[in-house]
């Protein structure tokens, strides 16, 4: 394998267009040093696009400006964060990690004049989009260049039909969406799909919500202007008046023509995310005689104080989503709306406004509230749960070297919270339907049962532990459930996120500099949520077991011993007991100085539930990573001790020699699965 080549760049932030050329630093700018560990044709050039430049993907006065072998640009401050990705020119050349999958926003906040931020890209998607396209089930390209004689140019079309439709002879009402590259394939995605037609697909056998899905793909560059019903910074010469008339006058008597549709305004949807968000919001107002439900995920208020001039309309439906992680004046702005929405008429009947603590501004999050939006507003029952998770099949896994009982695997768990991860369930030989079982959690779930498919050729042996345990009647019959780690976010998923309310702003800062500021976006709280929202509810649904708390535990080691403490901590009617072995109290890299470790003391005094109806167990050695642990022991020790912990349902056990490792934790997993799981504990 040919090694990759390293091109080094530099982005200089100040958000004056008249200093872009500068090469000398002004206040309140921060110099973005970028490394791009894949190669870019020399005929590519690298640009930075973000909510500050209306995410174009590639607008041509946020090019970086190539130097010698460095490439440079300057601009001023101006909002407090920003949100941003790198780009080759387009959405079709988007940064990715390094297992070539989508990337989370990258946000920086101004905190000091003249900064510095080490970033780096693995990957970039594909520099060509001439593959051709295989198409799922039930979509079709209705165009490649449907003429647009209101913008005069061409646009692809998409059209989703339910899966009943070649058999029938009805008619369906339709939903025109926008940014169709995003909605059907993660092909033509630059972050993701919607998962339209697997939702769509799904909704119809389980509730019968049969739809024509109508995909729009927006303009590249021209796709703000476009999704712009107002004149703003980024939108000097808006479209999006032009652009519904499109859809309206067009493209609508199109599809009525060609398929089998209800034409008429209560059949008739637009929906859309961000800028998408807003023109929906636009267009079902503007043309009220056409649309009767409207779709407004996370919507670009902000562009314009004109979208509030909007807020009347009759026989109109309107759901609205928005995320309490996207932006504040995103978050405070759909407030806003929907305050002035229910003073002009709309009510719990006409009117349904989600706020989701954790949602971030991305295709995942929209996807996953996608499902109960449509039905809502075509008057469907909404699913108890994502209706792609109520059909996962797990697979069982015939490769894997186990001790006993059986290993099944969901491959691709999606989540509205995190990205989509395996997820392994470990069953035992007496795993029959006429018993129930208790259900353990365990981090890092690659690493629990099989040392040939590890990255570092170890394992935990949990099914040789808990075999021989459940078979010897040492501990209660158990499954084990282990979601895997994604290893370039583990330690944002895995920190106990609110502990980091117990540093200072100064260490803040300090800590954002070693690690990155993109670095630095912490997920533990999602991952919570996706534990406990998402996953639990799934293992409870389709295996057989107790779900009270008196039978969920949940275990990790490291960083996962952390997030166990962190999960009691959080949940603590919902898990009874928590085990946490070489729990990695540095929370991070070892450095002189680290604020974390008081930080995550403070909030154990804060937050870890008192003695009386939970078990804690932690654990350490003093070799290896372990060597850092034993100077904290007395911390803990006196934490469960204020708690009013004792040695009946607390443990802090030194392991004197051992060291950070699986084969360490396997040697000792009996201990803490004895001690949780014991039969006579019912965590009440």
């Amino acid at each position: 394998m040919k090694p990759l080549i390293n091109i080094t760049f530099i982005v200089v932030f100040a958000f004056i267009f008249g200093c872009k050329n500068s090469s000398t630093l002004v206040e309140n700018s921060v110099i973005i040093q970028l490394e791009s560990k894949a190669k870019i044709p020399d005929s590519l050039s690298v640009f930075i696009s973000g909510d500050f430049e209306g995410w174009t993907g590639g607008k041509e006065e946020f090019k970086l400006k190539k130097e010698d072998s460095k490439h440079t640009i300057l601009l001023q401050q101006k909002d407090s964060t920003i949100q941003f990705k790198f780009t080759l020119g387009s959405w079709k050349s988007v940064e990715l990690d390094a297992d070539r999958n989508e990337l989370n926003n990258r946000s920086y906040s101004f905190s000091k004049p003249n900064d510095t931020l080490k970033l780096s890209v693995d990957n970039w998607t594909s520099f060509s989009s001439k593959k051709e396209l295989v198409l799922p089930d039930n979509v079709q390209i209705l165009s490649d260049s449907i003429y647009m004689p209101q913008l005069d140019r061409y646009r692809r079309v998409w059209v989703y039909t339910p899966p009943n439709y070649k058999t029938s002879t009805e008619g369906y009402p339709v939903v025109y969406m926008h940014d169709a590259q995003n909605l059907f394939m993660n092909e033509t995605s630059f972050a993701g799909e919607w998962k339209i037609d697997e939702i769509m697909d799904a909704l119809s056998r389980q509730s019968n919500l049969d739809l024509i899905i109508v995909g729009i793909d927006h303009g590249e560059d021209k796709r703000v202007t476009e999704l712009s019903p107002f004149k703003f910074k980024y939108a000097e010469n808006p479209e999006g008046e032009q652009y519904i008339d499109f859809i309206v006058n067009t493209l609508k008597p199109k599809i009525d023509s060609e398929f089998r549709t209800k034409s008429d305004k209560e059949n008739t949807a637009i929906f859309g995310s961000s800028l998408g968000g807003l023109i929906s919001h636009y267009g079902g107002f503007k043309r009220n005689d056409v649309f009767g439900k409207i779709g407004i995920f996370s919507p670009a208020y902000w562009s314009s104080k004109k979208a509030y001039t909007y807020h009347k309309a009759q026989d109109t439906k309107i759901y609205m989503l928005v995320g309490t992680q996207e932006s504040d004046n995103m978050l405070t702005d759909a407030r806003s709306m929907k305050d002035m929405l229910l003073q002009n008429g709309f009510d719990d009947s006409s009117f349904l406004y989600k706020e989701v603590k954790g949602g971030k501004h991305t295709e995942a999050f929209w996807s996953a509230n996608f499902p109960e939006a449509i039905s809502w507003l075509f008057n469907k029952p909404i699913p108890k749960q994502h209706p792609l998770i109520k059909e996962l099949k797990p697979t069982p896994l015939q490769n894997i070297d186990l001790a006993s009982g059986q290993l099944q695997r969901i491959e691709n768990f999606p989540s509205q919270y995190i990205k989509t991860r395996p997820v392994d369930i470990w069953l035992p030989n007496n795993y029959n339907k006429s018993k129930t079982y208790s259900v353990l959690y365990m981090h890092d779930g690659q690493m629990l049962f099989d040392a040939k498919t590890t990255w570092n050729k170890q394992e935990w042996k949990v099914d040789e532990w808990a075999s021989q345990l459940i078979k010897e009647g040492k501990t209660r019959d158990f499954i084990v459930v282990g979601i895997h780690n994604i290893p370039n976010i583990r330690w944002q998923d895995l920190f106990p996120q609110k502990a980091i309310e117990f540093v200072s702003e100064e260490d803040k800062s300090k800590l954002k500099s070693i690690a990155g500021e993109s670095d630095f976006q912490l997920n533990g709280d999602n991952y919570l949520r996706f534990l406990v929202k998402e996953l639990k509810p799934y293992i409870d649904n389709n295996f057989r077991t107790k779900p009270d708390k008196a039978n969920t535990f949940v275990m990790g080691s490291s960083m996962g011993g952390l997030m166990s403490m962190y999960a009691i901590s959080e949940y603590p009617n919902v898990f009874a007991a928590a085990s946490c072995l070489s729990t990695h109290w540095v929370g991070a890299q070892v450095m002189e100085d680290n604020p974390l470790p008081e930080a995550i003391f403070t909030y154990m005094e804060q937050n870890l539930p008192k003695a009386g109806s939970h078990k804690l167990y932690f654990d350490y050695g003093n070799k290896t990573l372990d060597e850092h642990y034993p100077q904290y022991a007395p911390r803990v020790d006196e934490i469960l001790k204020q708690k009013g912990y004792t040695t009946s349902d607390s443990r802090n056990l030194f392991f004197e020699g051992t060291e950070h490792s699986e084969n360490s934790w396997n040697k000792r997993l009996n201990i803490p699965l004895e001690f949780m799981l014991a039969k006579n504990f019912d965590g009440e």
